[in-house]
């Protein structure tokens, strides 16, 4: 089996694309604490419900990009013996930690203020300051998505997708996990004050309690979908079929290659794979010219999926029946 390390090139695009996202994390958590004040104190004013529920998830937001902060840092730390093939999956842990605080603290609170509200209503007071507290921080949540968008928006136009196709593909949990909060901040801003003026309108307090019902059920949502897909890359997440498709078409159209039977590629870390697979060689090429075209194949990989960080090809006579792994499952393993 050969083994070929990532370019220096690489490495530097991803500690480019690690600035980004430290940058969008940094944005959106100094936002939160300021709309959490914010609203912690019109909430206080006014007494509205639905400005309550958007405390708890502007408060929910700040220690989710506390954790990300923290998985993002982490994350960037160089491999080591410990861990040789890098800390990427630290950012996946923390992401995940986040979306169980859109769980916890964002969506339960939200519920649990619209049943309190139901069951015991009352109608909120000195609209004005909750009409220009909201609107204040739809303002500031917008400005934030939007630095977190923006080199998003640069990406998806050169890998000519779409933005929304970009972020489903993203394996960067912090940029999927900030991205989905923003949004739920500024589609949760905009329910609190239709839900405000409804109140305002029809002297009711329902309302307003089927706004903080709504917010509590986003950001639930919000967080099923985060937590699926951590969960998902904490347990080593596989790149879609037609990409392993044309990553072995790029190892076959290698000179001296024969076949690929076998090959995948795994998800270790914010735009980190590492590709594994069997490569048949015509029968005239010594070691020399094998490695050799290892190195190409390697090499036209990394061209073709910029996150390819480790390449393991094992030359192979024929198919294998089937991909080597462990034979048996130790109860426990030393060191």
């Amino acid at each position: 089996m050969s083994h070929t390390p990532a370019p220096a090139a690489a490495a530097g695009a991803r500690r480019t694309a690690g600035g980004t996202t430290r940058r969008g994390v940094v944005a959106a958590l100094a936002t939160g604490l300021v709309e959490t004040l914010l609203l912690g104190l019109a909430a206080a004013v006014s007494g509205s419900v639905a400005l309550r529920s958007q405390v708890a998830a502007s408060a929910s937001d700040v220690a989710v990009q506390v954790f990300l902060l923290i998985g993002v840092l982490s994350s960037e730390r160089p491999s080591d013996q410990a861990h040789p093939l890098g800390y990427g999956q630290e950012r996946f842990f923390w992401s995940f930690l986040a979306a169980l605080g859109i769980f916890v603290g964002g969506g339960g609170f939200a519920l649990e203020e619209a049943i309190a509200a139901a069951l015991h209503p009352s109608l909120p007071t000195h609209y004005l300051i909750s009409y220009l507290t909201l609107g204040a921080n739809g303002v500031l949540d917008t400005a934030a998505l939007e630095t977190t968008l923006r080199p998003l928006r640069e990406q998806a136009a050169h890998r000519r997708l779409s933005l929304a196709a970009l972020v489903r593909r993203s394996t960067d949990s912090a940029v999927t996990t900030t991205v989905v909060g923003g949004a739920c901040g500024v589609i949760g801003g905009a329910i609190a004050i239709a839900g405000l003026a409804l109140t305002q309108a029809a002297a009711s307090a329902l309302p307003e309690t089927v706004a903080s019902m709504l917010i509590g059920l986003m950001l639930l949502s919000a967080s099923a979908l985060l937590l699926h897909r951590n969960r998902q890359l904490l347990l080593g997440r596989g790149v879609p079929l037609a990409v392993v498709r044309e990553m072995r078409l790029s190892i076959e159209a290698q000179s001296g290659v024969l076949d690929v039977p076998d090959l995948f590629a795994v998800v270790i870390g914010p735009a980190s794979l590492i590709v594994n697979g069997d490569v048949t060689f015509a029968d005239e090429l010594d070691v020399s010219a094998v490695e050799e075209a290892i190195l190409r194949s390697a090499a036209a990989l990394r061209a073709g999926w910029s996150s390819v960080d480790y390449v393991y090809l094992t030359p192979v006579s024929q198919a294998r029946s089937q991909r080597d792994g462990p034979r048996s499952r130790p109860s426990s393993v030393d060191g």
